[in-house]
């Protein structure tokens, strides 16, 4: 028989019932699935509900949305009738895979509460946080993640390396048959051009680390950042591979006369040091 949904809702046969915690309360949820594909489906008017925002308007947005609209589906969920008497009665769901996606795609400005409005605002952030760690932060330059790695928080650091890790796997699952052409998306540090080359890089590597650990040394646990972050703005760069050739000569002579203030007269300069002071001139440098 047609239901009154424009376009048909299709239905989902299941028998095995639950609840999902949303904000403290329970909506009704049920089970279903094939094994290996086993999820559940939360009634889409219960979270509508909680948030504060029309359930025909967000039906509507969701079938009318192709990251969302496959994963609706009627479900026949048991409710009272006036009269206390169980019946079953046929209601929009979605499957737990679409469920974050369509709380991502909520306007916040809907929600009549500020409380709610606030929280399901926080929540799209922390959404985007995680695509992000799954998605965009690996096609980062290596080089250019190492850099960043010393800045990270260590609860930050790990939930990115987690989902780096998942983001490699090979064993996505697709609802079509054969391989799904997606969009490639790549970043290169890049080394031609206007910009020092990768030996060079890796020279600037090498003197950031030897001062920084020997500044955290005079100054304490912690402290290596701010001689980092010193000649970084002194140089105007962010990354090594974003350091002009232009700027590399006087670049090359602050960290040896940096090395000189941090050290002892007479210690000699550490080869790295001279091996690219060698390559911008040692007359330059007095």
């Amino acid at each position: 028989m047609p239901n009154q949904f424009k376009p048909e809702i299709p239905r989902f046969e299941t028998h095995q019932y639950g609840a999902v915690d949303f904000e403290g309360q329970h909506v009704p949820c049920a089970f279903g699935g094939e094994p290996g594909n086993y999820t559940s489906f939360v009634l889409v008017e219960g979270v509508c509900q909680i948030i504060g925002i029309p359930v025909e308007n967000e039906i509507a947005r969701i079938q009318e949305n192709h990251l969302l609209s496959d994963g609706l589906f009627l479900v026949s969920f048991p409710m009272l009738n006036e009269s206390g008497k169980t019946i079953r009665s046929e209601q929009p769901a979605i499957s737990l895979m679409r469920l974050h996606t369509w709380l991502a795609l909520i306007p916040p400005d809907i929600v009549s509460s500020d409380e709610m409005r606030t929280k399901l605002a926080a929540t799209q952030k922390h959404f985007s946080d995680v695509v992000y760690a799954y998605f965009g932060r690996r096609i980062l330059p290596p080089e250019i993640r190492a850099e960043d790695d010393p800045y990270i928080s260590g609860e930050r650091k790990k939930l990115y390396d987690m989902l780096e890790a998942a983001s490699t796997m090979d064993n996505r699952l697709t609802t079509v048959e054969g391989k799904v052409e997606e969009l490639m998306i790549a970043i290169s540090a890049g080394e031609e051009g206007d910009n020092i080359s990768a030996d060079q890089q890796e020279q600037l590597r090498a003197m950031m680390d030897m001062l920084s650990n020997r500044y955290e040394q005079k100054h304490g646990k912690g402290t290596r950042g701010a001689l980092i972050n010193d000649v970084k703005r002194t140089h105007n760069f962010r990354f090594y591979n974003g350091v002009t050739k232009k700027a590399w000569p006087g670049l090359v002579r602050d960290c040896v006369s940096r090395f000189r203030q941090l050290n002892p007269v007479g210690i000699p300069l550490p080869r790295v040091f001279q091996i690219a002071l060698d390559s911008v001139g040692q007359k330059t440098l007095f």
